[in-house]
């Protein structure tokens, strides 16, 4: 049951840094969640070093 839940810390671990980075993004424009700027949510994530894409 370990082995199990240890290899999806890593899916975890970015899913909380894109969420939270989403929430700022939507609380410093007021916005919803939904609408914030997929661009920008973006630029940010990959200079914060975030892989989105293999």
């Amino acid at each position: 049951m370990a082995f199990g839940s240890i290899r999806m810390e890593p899916v975890f671990f970015a899913l909380g840094q894109v969420a939270g980075t989403a929430a700022v993004f939507a609380i410093d424009a007021c916005v919803s969640v939904q609408d914030v700027q997929y661009e920008k949510l973006v630029a940010r994530l990959l200079a914060d070093g975030q892989v989105l894409s293999l």
